[in-house]
């Protein structure tokens, strides 16, 4: 029986032992409930008087402090395109918040702000096809855009190991020649050595397209020295990163209203500037990829987490209710 129904019993036998004088075994076995059972329950409440309350669990030094939450919701809800791992990252950058993704997740989903993702499983790549230093391999691919009613052709080299578009241009063909000129002035934005050469020869890994097999496109790559992969037929997965990037430009162009060349030039170009100096790469700690390319990506890695640690510390301080604050010394000495 419920604890609301016992207690009406027992207020019941109460209040008809008062005023008719019955026993308690009368008016349960009026109301048909066994004796046995009601003195158990004067038992178990009895116990439970007596018993000593559980305390209540403490509260974490490290708990997020309610203008912290406060500044995540808000930004959260200027930035309503971002997950919360971006969000964070960018906070900690922005000084808005210093808290680690978990717990931003954590605030949102609190707020409601969340939305529940499927998980998608990713294929793992060997280690030998991992890029390790900038400028060791490229990859380059073309993709159709519509430009008022004419299809043009985007071409980009990417830095495998930053994912920085280093080139892009928008072509009035695919053939050969103009695909070349195209991989040459991206070539040239390679720095050079004493010859005037590049210092660094990056490997190009494309499709088997007609322009990628063509006789000018070759010769290019071997008057700077560079090899040449080309991926199996009908794998375009071996050209993944590429693929990736045209696919987040692509999707940065809904909406935008390229009628005539010119305007697209100036569209995508500053959807690329946007791709390699703004957006955070999940695979690149979140960090934008210019970073990685010719960055210092450890010191802004050991920039946030000086950050986080020094927050984490007031965080402690202003839950427990320190008068006498106290500086993380130690901590901050070992990194600078």
């Amino acid at each position: 029986m419920p604890p609301e129904l016992q207690k009406r019993v027992h207020e019941e036998v109460e209040q008809t032992r008062k005023r008719s004088g019955w026993p308690a075994r009368r008016t349960l076995a009026a109301l048909g409930i066994a004796p046995r059972s009601y003195y158990r329950w004067l038992k178990e409440e009895a116990w439970a008087k007596d018993r000593p309350k559980e305390p209540l669990p403490p509260v974490s030094p490290y708990e997020a402090l309610s203008e912290e939450k406060k500044a995540v919701i808000t930004y959260a809800r200027r930035h309503p395109e971002l997950r919360h791992r971006e969000l964070a990252w960018r906070m900690v950058d922005e000084d808005v918040a210093y808290l680690s993704p978990s717990t931003v997740y954590r605030v949102l989903k609190e707020a409601n702000l969340v939305c529940p993702w499927r998980r998608r499983t990713k294929r793992k790549k060997a280690s030998e096809e991992k890029a390790t230093r900038p400028d060791q391999r490229w990859s380059t691919d073309l993709m159709h855009v519509q430009v008022g009613g004419r299809v043009y052709y985007f071409v980009a080299f990417l830095d495998e190991y930053s994912r920085f578009i280093v080139h892009h241009e928008m072509l009035l063909g695919m053939d050969g020649l103009t695909v070349s000129l195209s991989a040459q002035k991206a070539i040239e934005t390679l720095p050079k050595g004493r010859d005037g050469k590049p210092a660094t020869t990056p490997e190009i890994r494309s499709d088997n397209g007609s322009c990628y097999i063509s006789k000018e496109f070759r010769v290019v790559l071997q008057e700077n020295g560079l090899g040449h992969h080309r991926i199996q037929p009908h794998c375009p997965e071996e050209n993944g990163l590429i693929e990736r990037a045209n696919r987040t430009l692509r999707e940065s162009l809904d909406g935008e209203e390229l009628t005539d060349l010119l305007t697209a030039e100036r569209v995508i170009a500053r959807l690329v500037r946007r791709y390699n100096e703004e957006r955070l790469h999940s695979s690149l700690g979140y960090l934008p990829p210019r970073e990685f390319y010719r960055g210092e990506p450890a010191r802004r890695f050991e920039e946030r987490r000086v950050k986080l640690f020094q927050a984490r510390h007031r965080r402690r301080e202003r839950n427990l209710e320190v008068r006498q604050g106290t500086l993380p010394l130690e901590r901050v000495e070992a990194v600078s």
